[in-house]
């Protein structure tokens, strides 16, 4: 048993044909049970059908061959005058030798009766021997041809232990017989195997559909190998989905809960505070032109920040935003600071996060102004590819400011949100963090660069992504 077990491992690891069987087993028994089935069950109805209206007809045929022969007995009886109640059963010695050999050939037994109570039985030599059975038992039993003659005391009768029907059946009858008999009691092992191939796991997948509708954790626990590969691989494929789900999912919800902390970061009550006391001021001043210019950049202003539907826009998108929030700043803190970009053609076409260069510029106008001399503001972007050959997006924005004090820029680094003396959570930076992580993964970087009075420097790397409507006009 070892070396059978043994041969047949080596069998299948050496020629990988178990991976091909667990692959066709669910096929294999589906069209067993999908076709074979129905076409042994037909063959097997159409044969016992005609087998049942053709014994009938090979008993009628027997019994008349049976009766024809023993008439042709009884004939030469009453030609040559035999007295059988005298000279029995020696007169018919040479008479029923053919009929014994015939139904000794079908494994039958031939015997003859003067009075319906004794039995004399048939050799195939023509002798015959009295038994003790009686006549009449053995003329009712399931497979008999009886005779009798009104004009002769004498009964003949062949018994047989079966039907003779079915003797005449060719072996190929009985081999297909036999095959869709087998194939019939082999359904339930393969109604067995198939549950287990396709019901089963049918059934897990359905109760993983629904577990995952009410938890979005949920996953398929390991299965036995005992189900179908396809299956196997179709649960792995269904966890993994169900990850990426979750995965988008607590994305979205984090995307959504950073839009709206820059929402509040950029839509404060201070922000329209100080716009109401600026445009007040101005009014005082009746200078007109400039409330005039200030109130369209504050309705640019929110009409970029309180847009909805557009989680990227283009480079260029950003720094026309940026340059009207740094007009605003302007008109607020007139020569106070100096702002510039540079920006590659190429790069004014790629899809960014919005506010996300503003963030930082905003920051630098908020923490970096220095109240005895001007500061710098430059904002610089560029395409170039890195050593894998892609493309990134490479922005820095520096400024010439009161650089960041180290335990800002501690926190910073260490990409934490900064808590103030006072408690309060500064988020701004920590949500572009965010946001970089959220939309660019792994492939989004970004460095810092500051000292007291040495002024600020951010690099940001990013992927390069190109806007639709950029890549339509190239084209």
């Amino acid at each position: 048993m070892k070396l059978i077990a043994s041969l047949k491992r080596a069998f299948w690891k050496r020629y990988n044909h178990y991976a091909l069987f667990r692959k066709l087993r669910p096929r294999i028994m589906t069209m067993i049970l999908s076709l074979v089935l129905p076409v042994s069950l037909t063959c097997m109805a159409v044969s016992v059908i005609s087998v049942m209206q053709g014994r009938e007809l090979i008993q009628m045929s027997s019994q008349s061959a049976f009766e024809l022969y023993m008439d042709q007995v009884a004939m030469r009886c009453v030609y040559e005058h035999a007295d059988l109640r005298s000279d029995f059963p020696g007169l018919l010695a040479d008479e029923l030798p053919g009929m014994a050999r015939t139904v000794d050939g079908f494994k039958g037994s031939f015997y003859l009766s003067r009075d319906g109570r004794e039995t004399w039985l048939v050799q195939t030599g023509g002798s015959m021997t009295p038994l003790p059975d009686d006549f009449e038992k053995l003329s009712q039993g399931a497979h008999t041809f009886f005779w009798r003659n009104d004009n002769l005391p004498l009964q003949a009768l062949a018994v047989f232990s079966y039907d003779l029907s079915l003797a005449s059946l060719p072996a190929p009858f009985w081999i297909g017989m036999a095959l869709s008999l087998l194939s019939v009691l082999l359904c339930p092992l393969l109604y067995k195997r198939l549950k287990l191939d396709i019901l089963e796991p049918m059934a897990v997948l359905d109760t993983a559909l629904e577990g995952v509708k009410s938890d979005r954790t949920y996953r398929i626990p390991p299965q036995p190998e005992r189900h179908s590969d396809e299956f196997l691989h179709l649960f792995d494929a269904f966890n993994s989905m169900a990850q990426e789900i979750q995965v988008s999912y607590e994305k979205d919800v984090k995307m959504l809960e950073t839009e709206m902390d820059n929402l509040r970061l950029q839509v404060n009550p201070h922000m329209l505070l100080n716009s109401y006391n600026m445009i007040y001021a101005l009014a005082e001043s009746k200078n007109f032109p400039v409330i005039q210019d200030y109130t369209l950049c504050l309705v640019d202003y929110f009409r970029y920040v309180l847009r909805r539907g557009q989680n990227l826009v283009s480079v260029r998108q950003e720094l026309e935003f940026v340059e009207n929030f740094i007009h605003i700043q302007r008109i607020r803190f007139p020569g106070r600071f100096s702002y510039v970009y540079q920006a590659d053609e190429d790069a004014m076409g790629a899809q960014i996060p919005p506010l996300l260069i503003e963030n930082f510029v905003e920051n630098a106008v908020k923490y970096a102004l220095d109240p005895t001399k001007p500061i710098e503001i430059v904002v610089s972007v560029r395409k170039e590819a890195d050593d894998a050959g892609k493309d990134k997006l490479h922005i820095a924005i520096t400024d010439t400011g009161s650089g960041i004090r180290p335990e800002v820029l501690e926190k910073l680094k260490a990409r934490e949100p900064y808590i103030d003396e006072a408690g309060h959570k500064h988020i701004g930076i920590y949500n572009c963090f965010r946001r970089i992580e959220l939309f660019y993964g792994e492939e989004g970087d970004i460095h810092f660069s500051s000292g007291q009075n040495q002024g600020t420097q951010i690099y940001l790397i990013v992927p390069y992504m190109q806007a639709e409507e950029e890549k339509e006009a190239r084209a």
